[in-house]
């Protein structure tokens, strides 16, 4: 029998309410209004078998899916997310102004390690020509929530894209493929 996990689909069986599937997924039937609004049901009353659903994530959690809530901010959401509310443009950039009941995504927020014996450089745009922002001395930590295609350089056109805003290329760190 199939069961209703948050940030998946489920598909109604016989007898399925919307409480009963938000009981199932959440522990907590009341919280049917949330599997509604994600799926844009019309009328909650009327689902039927074989009818997919998705079933949203309640709390944001980095890459899934999470349906924003009356009072959500960027900066809540951010907080919540990856526990550092100044992380809010990682969110924004993967979406619009949350609105209640819009379907979020909440990327994943990824590391690497400079390995470039002269460090790496960090830059406005993918590419060895743009804006220098800073440099990073080899061993250093770098976070990114995107690989972007950027400038090939030496083979490779994949980019970091970091929470910051700025770019460095992945083939100085230890994920060169991104």
């Amino acid at each position: 029998m199939a069961h209703a996990t948050p940030g998946s689909e489920y598909t109604v069986q016989s007898g399925d309410t919307l409480f009963s599937i938000a009981q199932q997924a959440y522990g907590d039937g009341n919280k049917w209004p949330v599997i509604a609004t994600a799926n844009h049901l019309s009328d909650p009353n009327l689902i039927y078998p074989g009818q997919v659903l998705y079933i949203p994530v309640l709390a944001p959690t980095p890459g899934y899916d999470y349906t924003a809530q009356q009072g959500d901010t960027l900066n809540s959401i951010a907080k919540q997310a990856y526990g550092d509310a100044n992380l809010w443009s990682v969110v924004a950039n993967a979406n619009q102004i949350p609105k209640p009941g819009q379907v979020l995504y909440i990327p994943s927020i990824m590391s690497c390690k400079v390995t470039a014996s002269d460090g790496l450089n960090a830059r406005a745009q993918p590419t060895s020509q743009s804006t220098l922002i800073t440099s990073f001395p080899t061993g250093t930590v770098l976070q990114f929530w995107e690989v972007v295609n950027g400038e090939n350089v030496s083979g490779n056109p994949h980019w970091g894209r970091s929470p910051q805003e700025y770019y460095f290329w992945m083939g100085g760190t230890d994920r060169p493929n991104g």
